[in-house]
């Protein structure tokens, strides 16, 4: 057997999402889609489900000797796996990073990342509007007091999610007028551990939303290039670009400044400058912010707690289980109401987070640079059902920073 290349002889396995498939004679089977979607034409390896212990163990720390040796695998099947996943762009190395370029040139082409997670209103434009439409009418006008800065809404899929984003964007009302929209994302499969920015759009079944470039170059002034180091992140994140359709029904296509920004709870991995930090963040949006002309909006794009044996937990989703998620969400929720970002960053950090809060960074950086006093509009659980019961919930809130 000739020598393998050293990223398959010791594979390191990039980020994945486990999708359950069946096949032609109704085996359950699990296809490992590539969140960014690096080849642009969809397809994905499928393994049997027990092989996810072992990709798990593919960490660019042990060579496929040390593999065998320890799982018994043998050695022939171990090689034909990991040429699989190289040719699927899902192991680093030189055939991934190929493929980012290629996948960049095609952003950079078309001046905009593709239709990705702003398909779930819909691909055709028009039943995409009735869908968003048709969920905004149903929430409740919250009636707020005081001059509305922003809002915090879910990332969640819109079949678990959706009241809870109509509650949140019902805030802005009708014929709002904005000249851009910043939206805080949070970055969960990207590479990335800094804040990460583009100047790039994003298209949608409504055309591209542009990139208010006045703003993020006056960012990129102030930070540097290492702003957009890990742009291809946005190739495959959903928490920017779910929120294109309802920004689109409230105020139309305006320009955007989206940023995926990391948590404050999270060190860097490697504190060298590379990439931007939360705290160097932070401050320079709203500086820049403050010499932007006309009016600015936030949208944080933020889940809460992610609980249950698909993340971890030993023990399965009851009811008991979903009030003791609620009793802690509604704790940490009061701690951020009372506009205390420090001392709510503090909580979760003395916690362990151990509910997992996913987007701490966006939520109090929207927060910080607002300026404005959040109010609870919603809060929500949503159970990911399955043949043996719940075995996800991620919870999630829409809220309003108010000006009073």
């Amino acid at each position: 057997m000739e020598p393998l290349p050293e990223h398959r002889d010791r594979p390191h396995i990039r980020p994945f999402t486990p999708i359950g498939v069946q096949n032609a004679e109704k085996k359950v089977l699990v296809a490992l889609r590539d969140p960014a979607n690096l080849r642009g034409d969809g397809n994905s390896p499928v393994v049997p489900p027990e092989w996810l212990p072992l990709l798990s163990l593919l960490q660019g720390e042990r060579s496929l000797d040390d593999l065998a040796e320890g799982t018994g695998a043998p050695k022939e099947f171990l090689v034909q796996l990991v040429s699989v996943l190289d040719e699927a762009g899902l192991l680093w190395g030189p055939n991934s990073e190929r493929l980012e370029r290629e996948a960049m040139a095609r952003v950079a082409a078309a001046n905009a990342f593709p239709l990705g997670a702003s398909i779930a209103a819909g691909e055709d434009p028009v039943a995409a509007k009735a869908f968003i439409a048709d969920l905004l009418a149903k929430a409740d006008d919250p009636e707020l007091e005081g001059e509305l800065l922003g809002i915090v809404a879910p990332h969640l899929d819109y079949g678990r999610g959706g009241p809870t984003y109509a509650a949140a964007y019902k805030s802005f009302g009708t014929g709002a007028k904005v000249d851009r929209i910043v939206i805080l994302g949070t970055n969960h499969f990207g590479s990335g551990d800094g804040v990460v920015m583009s100047r790039f759009g994003f298209q949608t079944p409504f055309g591209i939303f542009n990139a208010d470039l006045a703003v993020v170059d006056a960012l990129g002034a102030l930070l540097g290039a290492r702003l957009f180091k890990d742009e291809i992140d946005h190739l495959g994140e959903h928490s920017i670009q779910i929120q294109l359709p309802w920004i689109h029904e409230v105020f139309g296509n305006v320009p955007i400044v989206a940023a995926l920004v990391p948590s404050p709870l999270v060190p860097m991995l490697a504190d060298d400058g590379a990439r931007v930090s939360y705290d160097e963040f932070v401050p320079a949006l709203r500086a820049v912010l403050a010499e932007a002309p006309g009016r600015t909006l936030f949208v944080s794009s933020a889940d809460l707690s992610h609980v249950g044996p698909q993340f971890g937990d030993e023990t399965p989703i009851g009811s008991e289980i979903r009030k003791q998620v609620e009793a802690y969400d509604r704790s940490l929720l009061a701690v951020f109401l009372e506009g205390d970002e420090e001392l709510f960053i503090k909580k979760l950090m003395n916690d362990q987070n151990h509910q997992r809060w996913c987007s701490v960074g966006n939520m109090t950086a929207a927060k910080i640079v607002t300026g404005g006093m959040p109010e609870l509009l919603e809060y929500s659980q949503g159970p990911l059902e399955s043949e043996a019961g719940a075995n996800a919930l991620v919870t999630s809130a829409a809220l309003a920073f108010v000006r009073i």
